[in-house]
């Protein structure tokens, strides 16, 4: 039955979906011999490895040929140059042990599809394909991609993997082919209102003149919805959406990831293709100052340790860089006050968390040189020391930690880090600071749980933990647009028990079969009357998928799907990718252990806003204060 599931999918993908080969313009023959392109690294959804001959991710060469890969020109920030898969028999070696802006040469020795990602930004995607002395393309075998064999197959098309690759959509058809692109009748609103806000980032939409200094143009936006019932708006509409075109060229660049200070007055936002962050005043949008913190800027938590002279001090991870910087928001600006190394050598750090308590920082360490292999440190909040760095090791517990890439945390007990090759989410036991488990999330294409990303083409992203400390919701992203059981969807959500750390919910994403939804980020936000919703960002869809872990109150009905809110806005010129590429998301109020309390200590002082006022009135008492 999965055998026959899968060739079906395939089937329809390649009747469906547009060849990306057939995109080369027709006028493009590559030169017999020692042919040299250039596959520019690039800010573009979809289009991140650009040829310039065929304007596409996608190079067609011979057997000799050379590509050179510029890492400098179209793009604002550092990147690798990572070669995944090759043709059995390949000799060819391409992979740096640091981000760059160098240009890379690669010369091909052998038929058959090349396929080349950034290890900091692990979506981004490129295809050299390598004719042989008759001129076709060989098809791709399971032995290269393992994902292949669990189909039921020795070998597919390179069109047709093409074909199913949600990250190669260099333009408008191509993305309306193969990304979960909804309209309104699409729409499930959540029965239950929610409280305050939801702001997504939507890194992938396109913006009519927004960009950098040369003129190349730089997606993003940061959409926000309302969620509650106490506006003249309905709940789970979009409220607003926020652009760059007001900063200086080139400091607004895929918007990636927020946070807020205490009186939830101002939103901190991230630029992962830049160097900045920015600070936005919520209640208008307006951004109020733009910083340069380093390279390929992340995530951003502030610190909760209301003892501490860092109390609301932010932490950002440079995941193109080692370090992670502390920035002080001195009202009337920004100022990075503190860096400090996020582990031994070069680190590449990502989405990092903090206790509730404000002591320990639990950073995941992309890589660590060649190859995917990484870490996770943990830090004391106050000072940047390095606690412990938990290596990758190839035998026991250690062995999963292939590209850590986002870590969640149960007040002060427990760290949940995904590991974006492994598709395992290690827990880690804070007082110990062991891994004292691997949970595996990810599901092959014949319904199997587990397996690296050679295997499922899955990524897990954003391992949040509610409030309560009760669930962990890890939202794993598809490289594809092939479904698998459970779920009959290429991208879900796994819910894992805190209580027995095993999963005991996958939850698919996608609403339209056949398509992929690229489920990026997830974070926790109060459901009115008590509870919370698990919000979720999709990159390669226009819609916010809302989970309820508890859908009944009272523990006896599983996790379910309860919302899908579009989020396309009809703004101007977007085209395709109106309210697409949900990456980074904040749910408003900051619901989590160690953050509410300091906000709700602000109630009725008249340092909250009537609105954010409002918002704090309509919590339950466990909602107030979810460590009682």
């Amino acid at each position: 039955m999965h055998e026959g599931r899968g060739l079906s999918f395939f089937a329809n993908a390649t009747i469906i979906l547009a060849l990306v080969i057939i995109t080369v313009p027709g006028n493009f023959v590559p030169s017999p011999e020692k042919y040299k392109g250039t596959m520019f690294l690039t800010d573009e959804p979809g289009n991140w490895f650009k040829n310039d001959d065929t304007g596409t991710p996608v190079s067609v060469v011979n057997v000799g040929d050379r590509i050179q890969f510029d890492r400098n020109t179209q793009t604002g920030t550092k990147h690798t140059v990572t070669l995944l898969i090759k043709p059995t028999g390949s000799n060819l070696e391409v992979d740096q042990d640091h981000a760059g802006n160098g240009k890379v040469e690669a010369r091909f020795d052998r038929p058959g599809v090349f396929l080349f990602i950034c290890k900091v930004h692990p979506y981004m995607t490129g295809v050299v394909a390598v004719k042989d002395a008759q001129g076709a393309i060989p098809d791709v075998t399971a032995q290269e991609l393992p994902f292949i064999g669990h189909l039921g197959l020795a070998s597919l098309p390179a069109t047709t993997v093409l074909d199913v690759l949600t990250t190669i959509a260099p333009d408008d058809d191509a993305k309306a082919a193969k990304w979960d692109l909804i309209v309104p009748a699409n729409q499930t609103i959540p029965a239950t209102p929610g409280v305050g806000e939801v702001w997504i980032d939507t890194q992938f939409e396109h913006v009519p003149g927004q960009a950098d200094r040369k003129g190349f143009l730089k997606p993003g936006t940061i959409t926000v919805v309302n969620v509650d019932n106490f506006t003249a708006q309905a709940p789970f509409t979009v409220e607003r959406e926020i652009n760059g075109l007001a900063v200086r060229p080139g400091d607004w660049n895929n918007p990636h990831n927020m946070w807020t200070n205490t009186a939830l007055s101002t939103v901190y936002n991230t630029n992962w293709f830049s160097q900045t962050i920015n600070k936005i005043d919520r209640a208008t949008g307006t951004i109020l100052n733009t910083i340069v913190t380093g390279q390929a800027p992340t995530h951003i938590v502030t610190i909760p340790n209301e003892a501490s002279a860092q109390f609301g001090i932010l932490t950002n991870p440079l995941s193109a860089e080692n370090d992670i910087v502390k920035v002080r928001d001195e009202a009337a600006r920004l100022k990075v006050v503190d860096h400090f190394p996020t582990g031994v050598g070069r680190n590449h750090p990502h989405g990092h968390w903090i206790t509730s308590n404000g002591t320990r920082i639990v950073v995941p360490n992309v890589f660590k040189g060649f190859g995917v292999t990484g870490s996770i440190s943990i830090l004391d909040a106050e000072n940047g020391a390095i606690l412990r760095e938990i290596s990758h090791r190839t035998l026991g517990l250690e062995s999963a930690l292939l590209m850590p890439i986002a870590a969640g945390i149960q007040s002060n007990a427990k760290a949940y880090v995904s590991n974006a090759a492994s598709g395992e989410v290690s827990v880690i036991d804070l007082p110990t600071m062991q891994i004292i488990k691997n949970i595996p999330v990810t599901i092959k294409p014949n319904g199997e749980v587990g397996g690296t990303i050679f295997d499922t083409l899955q990524v897990p992203i954003q391992p949040p933990v509610s409030p309560d400390d009760r669930f962990v919701g890890v939202a794993v992203l598809s490289l594809t647009t092939v479904g698998r059981d459970p779920t009959g969807s290429p991208d879900h959500v796994a819910i894992i028990d805190t209580f027995t750390d095993e999963v005991v919910a996958f939850l698919g994403t996608v609403a339209t079969p056949g398509r992929g939804a690229g489920t990026h980020g997830a974070n926790w936000g109060a459901k009115l009357g008590g509870g919370y919703y698990l919000h979720v960002a999709n990159q390669f869809a226009n819609f916010l998928t809302v989970i309820d872990p508890d859908p009944n109150g009272d523990g006896s009905a599983p996790p379910a799907v309860v919302g899908r809110i579009l989020l396309a806005n009809g703004s101007a010129g977007a085209g395709k990718t109106d309210g697409v590429g949900g990456q980074g998301i904040k749910p408003l109020p900051n619901m989590y252990n160690g953050w509410i309390q300091d906000t709700v200590a602000l109630s009725e002082t008249g340092q909250l806003s009537a609105e954010v006022q409002g918002w704090i009135d309509q919590l339950t008492g466990a909602q107030r204060n979810p460590a009682q």
